[in-house]
């Protein structure tokens, strides 16, 4: 495999950067996609529930483009802030993704990814990930489809056919070529059916099935690479960041109980997870969902005052400045923009 393979694809890849992509997707009006809230850019994906916390600064605009099958989603996106986002796929579904920022690192359940790699994530549970400057192809494939092409190639049946999560290395894919279909499926020359949007030729959709069954199915035989310390601490993230959802925010204690660990137990998954101290995760987690509640809103400025009183705030503008030391602007600038927009 050449070292030089990713350069050679570079012009099949989306543009270079997001700032790039949001002036393609002005100009050509249909060819991208640019959403602000994460409700609208998963809108329509085969998820059963998808939740983002913004850990670092900045404005998360996604900019993406689908490309959409009858059993197979691509799609293509750009974001540049840190975000952690827990995602559910539909029962019926699974995701891979595919990381395409060299410089940039992006973790799935708690492993970081090289790029290129294509990581599945089958569990019921769904996929974790952490990780800013994405520049990500995402892969949802029906899994009784991927299940009936892997059991082709074997020469069993369906029911026999296992998928779980797992790693699918560059190495593997001497010619690239799963990597330049799902890259050159993801630039589709056809017209757009919505901003965005574009149908999946069937042809192409039967190649990429084949190819990415050919790919699995070694890799579906093998041992799974993950540490049983990884796996416990992914639950225990998963289990205490689930009370974010509730109000008032929950105490240490809380999450500890929720999860069945110490606090110090608990610290050490977060910091192997997420990177950060449960502490600070929840203060990012609801600041996220203020975010929300203000991009969502119809521009009433008493709604600032309220989210700063519920979170906690005893002077708004303490909860303003912790707002703008992450989204880089005051609440009240994102409530105007969003009812200027």
């Amino acid at each position: 495999m050449s070292q030089t393979q990713p350069s050679q694809l570079s012009h099949l890849l989306a543009p270079a950067g997001l700032a790039r992509d949001a002036r393609e997707a002005s100009a050509q009006g249909s060819a991208m996609r640019v959403d602000e809230r994460r409700p609208e850019f998963v809108s329509g994906l085969p998820l059963e529930e998808s939740e983002s916390v913004q850990l670092g600064p900045g404005g998360a605009e996604y900019v993406s483009r689908r490309v959409l099958g009858r059993d197979v989603v691509l799609m293509a996106y750009n974001v540049a802030p840190e975000l952690r986002v827990h995602s559910v796929p539909h029962e019926d579904w699974l995701i891979l993704f595919m990381a395409m920022n060299p410089r940039a690192a992006f973790v799935i359940n708690g492993r970081e990814t090289r790029p290129w790699e294509l990581t599945l994530a089958a569990g019921r549970d769904g996929y974790m990930t952490a990780g800013k400057d994405r520049r990500n192809l995402a892969v949802a494939v029906r899994k009784r489809r991927m299940a009936q092409a892997c059991a082709a190639l074997a020469g069993i049946g369906p029911e026999d056919v296992h998928l779980q999560d797992c790693v699918l290395l560059p190495e593997q894919d001497p010619d690239w070529r799963l990597r330049r279909a799902l890259i050159s499926a993801a630039r589709p020359t056809g017209r757009a059916s919505s901003p965005g949007e574009f149908p999946m030729p069937t042809a192409v959709e039967n190649d990429l099935v084949s190819l990415l069954a050919a790919q699995l199915l070694p890799a579906l035989r093998s041992v799974p690479d993950a540490s049983p310390f990884r796996l416990d601490a992914l639950r225990v993230v998963r289990a205490a960041t689930a009370l974010t959802k509730t109000d008032p925010a929950p105490s240490l204690a809380e999450m500890c109980a929720a999860a069945g660990v110490s606090q110090r137990w608990l610290h050490k998954c977060f910091a192997d997870v997420l990177g950060i101290p449960p502490y600070r995760y929840v203060r990012l987690a609801r600041l996220s969902k203020a975010r929300e509640r203000l991009l969502a809103s119809d521009g009433d400025l008493r709604l600032v005052k309220t989210l700063s009183l519920s979170l906690g705030y005893r002077l708004s503008g303490r909860f303003a400045a912790e707002y703008r030391s992450v989204f880089g602007e005051n609440p009240s600038t994102t409530l105007q923009g969003r009812t200027c927009a």
